[in-house]
């Protein structure tokens, strides 16, 4: 028998749902063809044992699939060839049709099974009789599955059997869109899982950045802080903290730039990880602030472990092609706070104190420390209220003529009597003062008053200290003499005194401020001098007016032939480049002679006058000029 093909015009196929048998009842329940939208075709293929057969089908398949490629051959062979010859131009082998009504059992299964195997997802339809059962077993025995099996009953009616076979092509585009639909989702989880695990790791990035240091790559201070709460929050043993600061790091930063202060931080990070114990944390906390946890230990273990960071810190290094030395200062608390932030305020107070004491140390928090540093803040908060209600006040000391005593000048300084600690000696004040800023408006409030004072004189000139911070501020020159000029005094009754850290801070700067003043006549003294280890190089770089010799050579200088030897060498010297000199601290007799002897042109101490009021120093004035 020949294979007769037909392509025939678009149809209109209908909704269905899965149908293991088709009966001539049920058939009627199904849509018509008007109904429904166009699918994607497909191959039907008939296979017909006999021609009469195949002249009995061919027209009614056709009619049901219009939109169809319907092919009809002998054998399953033949149907299995030709479906394959329809993919290739994009047509789905979707229903195969056997009617071999009459041919042996066997036959019909064989070929059923041949393709089965071939096409397992696709749609079968047999035309058996009614009474035909071996038939039905036979057929199920091959495919296993009664959802894709569908029988046609002989005698075959004609609408009944356009409806059997809509239905099923229906039901095999169903399933293939169903597959297609499952097949996306199965895409579109994979991608949303995909999208899901590419967002966890950044999710992790983000948690490792959030907790470690671009620049070091240890913990930083949040990782520092949740590390510790997490150590206390646990049953283990007591934990110690340590706060650990660079000293002198600013200047490496300034002088060779931030690159080289970045690979310093590197190295010194590298150097402390070294020595910290087995179990033990180490962070950056920002800058040149690092932060140690370790478990707790003895109190010689402890100040080992500190001993080792000093060493490590202070070790000379290679930065940027130049010798780099830096030390480190370290506060530490060990666990007596019930919480990490007491814990880590406690550390940061005993590393403020190693500052304060003269760096390169550690520092060990204790009650007295926290005591200290309550009264620091009380201090702290009531300096704004001093100046505001008027509670700093002025007083004077005078500085004299080395031979016969007579008051050269006066040095203005300021004094606090807090209604809430008492008197309160600048030594304490004005390093705070200096710390807050707050230096600047007290310091201002100084000048104006010493130079009104110094009007009501008329005759002794006024000696008035500017600290680092306030001498280094741009315009301090301009502001020195603004203040001379309102309070109507002469410019040559003014003496700026400085300490030499106030200079090498920024000596261009300083440079500036000191060619201002000494042009519109102010002299400059130079504070305590002696103590500083570049004071020399600075006397002649800047043209200095007075030397004040520090008091801790007065003091043995009548015990000690050295310290006389130094006090005569520096007036020498001072001497020698056009300055006076004023040795401060003076307080009894004998040293007056043995400073007059090494050529003091001035003195200044308790032997000559404790500071007093500004009346007072015109009272006394007032009784000079009559006697």
């Amino acid at each position: 028998m020949g294979i007769v093909q037909v392509q025939v015009s678009q149809g209109f196929p209908i909704s269905s749902f899965a149908l293991s048998s088709v009966s001539r009842a049920s058939l009627s329940a199904f849509a018509t063809p008007e109904t429904g939208l166009a699918s994607p075709t497909l191959s039907a293929v008939l296979i017909a044992g006999q021609a009469a057969a195949a002249r009995e089908l061919m027209p009614l398949l056709q009619q049901a699939l219009p939109a169809e490629a319907v092919s009809v051959c002998a054998s399953a062979s033949e149907g299995v060839s030709q479906v394959s010859a329809q993919r290739l131009l994009g047509r789905t082998p979707g229903l195969f049709v056997f009617d071999l009504r009459g041919a042996a059992l066997g036959e019909l299964t064989s070929q059923l099974q041949l393709v089965w195997r071939a096409y397992p997802k696709a749609e079968v339809l047999v035309v058996a009789d009614v009474r035909d059962s071996a038939t039905f077993a036979g057929c199920l025995q091959v495919t296993g599955a009664p959802d894709r099996l569908t029988f046609i009953l002989a005698p075959l009616q004609p609408r009944h059997t356009i409806e059997a076979v809509r239905t099923v092509a229906q039901r095999y585009r169903l399933a293939r869109e169903t597959e297609r639909a499952d097949a996306d989702e199965r895409t579109a989880i994979d991608g949303l899982e995909l999208q899901i695990q590419e967002l966890r790791a950044r999710l992790d990035i983000a948690k490792h950045a959030a907790r470690h240091d671009d620049l070091t790559g240890i913990l930083n201070r949040t990782g520092f802080v949740e590390e510790l709460t997490a150590r206390l929050s646990r049953d283990r043993q007591p934990q110690n903290v340590l706060m650990i600061d660079l000293d002198r790091f600013k200047a490496v930063n300034d002088t060779l730039g931030h690159g080289a202060g970045d690979e310093l931080v590197r190295k010194i990070c590298m150097a402390i990880a070294g020595v910290i114990p087995s179990g033990g944390v180490l962070a950056r906390l920002g800058g040149d602030e690092f932060g140690v946890i370790v478990e707790a230990t003895t109190d010689q273990g402890v100040t080992s472990l500190c001993t080792q960071i000093l060493k490590v810190c202070a070790q000379s290094r290679l930065i940027s092609g130049h010798e780099v030395q830096v030390s480190a200062s370290i506060g530490i608390a060990q666990q007596s706070a019930a919480s990490e932030i007491e814990l880590m305020r406690q550390a940061d107070l005993a590393l403020y104190a190693a500052k304060r004491e003269g760096r390169n140390r550690y520092r060990l928090f204790d009650a007295a420390l926290d005591k200290a540093t309550k009264y620091r803040l009380s201090i702290e908060g009531g300096l704004e209220r001093a100046l505001r209600s008027g509670q700093f006040k002025m007083v004077y000391q005078p500085i004299v003529n080395a031979q016969d005593g007579a008051v050269l000048g006066y040095e203005a300084l300021v004094r606090w009597d807090s209604p809430e600690h008492g008197a309160i000696s600048p030594a304490e004040f004005i390093p705070i003062a200096e710390e807050t800023g707050l230096i600047l408006d007290i310091g201002d409030w100084i000048a104006r008053q010493a130079l009104k004072d110094c009007r009501r004189w008329n005759g002794p000139y006024v000696s008035i200290n500017l600290s680092v911070r306030q001498f280094l501020r741009h315009n301090v020159a301009e502001r020195i003499l603004r203040y001379a000029a309102d309070a109507d005094v002469p410019t040559s009754r003014i003496q700026i005194e400085l300490t030499e850290t106030a200079i090498i801070d920024d000596v261009e700067r300083a440079d500036h401020n000191l060619k201002v003043l000494r042009a519109a006549g102010v002299r400059v003294a130079l504070d305590d001098f002696g103590t500083g280890y570049s004071s020399l190089v600075y006397l002649n770089q800047f043209a200095i007016d007075c030397i004040k010799i520090d008091k801790s050579f007065v003091d043995n200088i009548t015990r000690d032939r050295q310290s006389a030897m130094i006090v005569a060498s520096l007036t020498k010297l001072a001497y020698s480049l056009g300055m006076t000199v004023v040795a401060e601290g003076v307080e009894t007799e004998d040293q007056r002679k043995v400073l007059l002897a090494t050529g003091c042109g001035a003195l200044q101490g308790y032997l000559f006058g404790k500071p007093v009021t500004s009346r007072e120093v015109s009272t006394r004035l007032e009784d000079q000029r009559r006697d």
